[in-house]
């Protein structure tokens, strides 16, 4: 049994010298006389595409959210809402009462303009000027799917919020 003891101490201590020798094996840190490295192509930030990230980007979207938030998500004709990057477009599905009418509310900030389509079928082109543009659904399925798609050219924010009309 001592046999067996002292090799399997022997690998154990073999085993994690390996695994001390692999966290070693980091450059140290760089003396305070070196100079930084010029960004590459490979750098996060410069891979990062223009209006990604950025304060311009960020004030979009909370422009975006601060149009569409005229009705509060407590509010009992709330459905639902969201915001998205006009690049990546808007691809959802609502599930909603099947018959009951609904009002879907679009807004874009940055340029161009974007086209909704609602159930499968293109409403009213959106441009990204901030302008609140409203569509009725007067008798909905009982899943919506919404998609928002920018045109050539378009780029920026787009926000969706769906209410239920009551009356």
């Amino acid at each position: 049994m001592t046999g067996m003891r002292a090799y399997l101490l022997t690998g154990a201590a073999l085993g994690l010298l390996s695994i001390g020798a692999v966290g070693c094996t980091e450059p140290g840190p760089a003396p305070a006389s070196a100079k930084p490295a010029p960004p590459t192509a490979s750098t996060p930030a410069a891979a990062t595409p223009p209006g990604r990230g950025t304060a311009a980007a960020a004030a979009q979207e909370k422009r975006v959210k601060d149009v569409l938030d005229t009705i509060s998500p407590d509010a009992p004709e709330f459905v639902e809402s969201g915001v998205e990057r006009v690049e990546d477009g808007v691809h959802h599905r609502s599930r909603l009462t099947k018959g009951s009418a609904y009002q879907l509310a679009v807004v874009c900030v940055g340029e161009g303009t974007v086209v909704p389509v609602v159930g499968g079928e293109e409403t009213e082109a959106v441009p990204c000027d901030g302008v609140t543009v409203t569509h009725r659904i007067a008798s909905a399925p009982a899943e919506l799917p919404l998609a928002v798609e920018g045109r050539a050219g378009a780029s920026g924010a787009v926000g969706w919020r769906v209410v239920a009309v009551t009356g």
